[in-house]
């Protein structure tokens, strides 16, 4: 007679070789020690490896916010009777502009391509992602330099200008999420609304909003941590940020405790952010029903349609065809005077080297947000503090978390684990730990706030009938969450792909990048150069985008 162990309540199930399965007096006369040891070992492998990857992954931030300890007091009084007001002022700004501007951008257009069905809809449910395969390092020069002539060189560089062009860039962040909370929806909660008197309009503010907020909450907050660490975009358009004021220190006077210091500040300002979005939504919770009968889509006519079509392709003209029409010039431009290459290597060579090291990294970031999440929903006590752990570098600058790794990476090899001539600092291993510290948040923001919406009686009602977390993970609350963890996964890949400062300062020897060939370019003002690197940037982001919305698209149409 053979024994079968499930992880739920310890149940013991015997099964006689001639299938039938032993009363409850048979098993129940077999010891369970079996299974107590084995809870056992599965809950401290839990309780060991959940902490480490917190701690592992927050060391290089907590490194360097440690030096707040001992202030340099003498920097502070500089940069306060200076410059850093004008920091705290741009940077508050900066981030209530874009954070309003994503949040009502993105939603709306994600409302309207899945509420309503209008010429064009199916194309630019993807188009309408594909600003974020442009990074905004990328849509800056090339606005900066579309709007320089008519606005006049001082005015084009402005602060608002700014805002809008992080506003175009990050809004899919709110749309990816928006969209997949949407989608998931049942149309019951909105017939339920409008038997009580609502219109379609009123059922979207009083239920569908309200259904949609974890998703929304998780979006903005990607969005809020973007603007706080921007460091390319804000300097081409002299606005300055705290970020920016990091660099400044870093690089003009070389006080890393200074710029340490300076750091911190954003990390202040993104845990105000946290918990005031915690405050917000109090102990409410929001699930789905479990119905997969989907948001009634309605078609719309004459003006309407017409208006909707105008506003979808509009958001599209400005933020991605325009931008690309003038990279496509400059590209033949280049082409034509045989700047398509650097002395490193041609488009092939920085191509796969950015694939290579975008892969890796976004297969890393998942499956340690995967463990996060899993781990932490079986542990209560100092959760939210592990979680909080885990995701401090995405509220760092890429400078600051390359820094700090350097100095962690630098104190490891010094101890001397490794075998003789091997070195973290400066290895592809040190590149890829730099990266999960800085966008391990991403991976788990998106797969955290997807299992969220499962419903619990769901996970209760499948634990009931004896299957174990491992299953029930698998078999329901991975599935219910596929969308979400795939939107995540993307956000992943095109950040990874997007990356320049951690690139720059880790990357090993012979690793060039499409985002180190643009900065190079750039940082001359050679538009030429950068837009061949910029569309191989903006091609690999639409093939990301694009995939990932059909296989969205795939699972809706085989559920329904």
């Amino acid at each position: 007679m053979a024994i079968t162990i499930t992880d739920a309540d310890d149940v013991l199930v015997a099964h006689h070789p001639g299938g039938q399965e032993a009363g409850p007096d048979e098993g129940a006369a077999r010891p369970s020690t079996v299974s107590v040891i084995g809870r056992q070992a599965r809950s401290f492998t839990a309780a060991a490896v959940i902490p480490a990857i917190a701690v592992a992954v927050s060391v290089p931030v907590v490194v360097i916010a440690w030096s707040i300890v001992q202030p340099s007091t003498e920097v502070w009084q500089e940069l306060w009777a200076t410059r850093l007001p004008g920091m705290i002022a741009e940077t508050a700004t900066l981030l209530i502009t874009v954070l309003a501007g994503t949040l009502v951008l993105g939603t709306a257009l994600a409302w309207l391509v899945t509420a309503y069905q209008f010429p064009g809809r199916r194309v630019l449910g993807w188009l309408l992602v594909t600003p974020l395969a442009i990074p905004g390092y990328v849509l800056g020069f090339v606005w900066l330099d579309t709007l320089e002539e008519p606005l006049g060189a001082r005015s084009v560089r402005s602060i608002w200008l700014c805002a809008l062009v992080l506003t175009i860039t990050l809004y899919p962040y709110v749309y990816l999420f928006a969209r997949a909370a949407f989608r998931e929806q049942s149309q019951r909660s909105i017939d339920v609304a409008r038997s009580l008197g609502c219109s379609r309009t009123k059922a979207f503010w009083r239920v569908v909003l309200p259904m949609a907020r974890p998703s929304l909450a998780g979006g903005l907050a990607l969005v809020g941590m973007e603007v706080l660490t921007d460091v390319g975009t804000v300097r081409l358009f002299n606005v300055s940020t705290i970020a920016d004021g990091v660099l400044r220190v870093w690089f003009g006077t070389g006080d890393r405790n200074a710029a340490a210091e300076l750091a911190v500040l954003l990390i202040g300002v993104a845990v105000l952010l946290i918990a005031a979005e915690r405050l917000a939504r109090g102990r409410a919770r929001f699930t789905q029903s479990g119905s997969r009968a989907g948001l009634h889509v309605e078609r719309l006519r004459g003006a309407r349609a017409a208006t909707a079509s105008a506003i979808g392709w509009g958001v599209f003209t400005i933020a991605v065809a325009l931008p690309v029409y003038r990279l496509v010039a400059w590209a033949l431009e280049a082409r034509r005077t045989d700047q398509t290459a650097t002395v490193s290597g041609d488009l092939g060579f920085h191509l796969m080297s950015s694939l290579q090291v975008a892969a890796v990294a976004t297969l890393a970031c998942l499956s340690l947000g995967l463990l996060l999440v899993a781990g932490l929903n079986r542990r209560r006590a100092g959760g939210s503090l592990l979680a909080r752990l885990a995701t401090l570098g995405y509220t760092v600058p890429g400078p600051v978390v390359a820094i700090g790794v350097l100095v962690t990476l630098a104190a490891v090899d010094r101890i001397g684990w490794l075998p003789d001539g091997w070195l973290l600092v400066g290895s592809f291993v040190g590149l890829i730990y730099a990266l999960v510290v800085r966008f391990l948040a991403v991976a788990f923001q998106g797969i955290e706030s997807s299992i969220a919406k499962v419903s619990p009686s769901v996970v209760a009602s499948a634990r009931t009938l004896g299957a174990g977390r491992f299953r029930v993970a698998t078999r329901i609350e991975l599935p219910l969450a596929g969308a979400g963890i795939l939107a995540a996964s993307v956000l992943v890949a095109l950040d990874t792909l997007k990356e320049l400062p951690i690139t720059l300062i880790l990357r090993p020897f012979g690793t060039e990048t499409l985002p180190i060939w643009v900065w190079q370019a750039t940082s001359e003002s050679l538009w030429v150069q950068a837009a061949v690197p910029s569309l191989a940037l903006v091609a690999v982001g639409m093939v990301l985008v694009a995939a990932l919305l059909v296989a969205l698209e795939h699972g809706a149409e085989t559920v329904s």
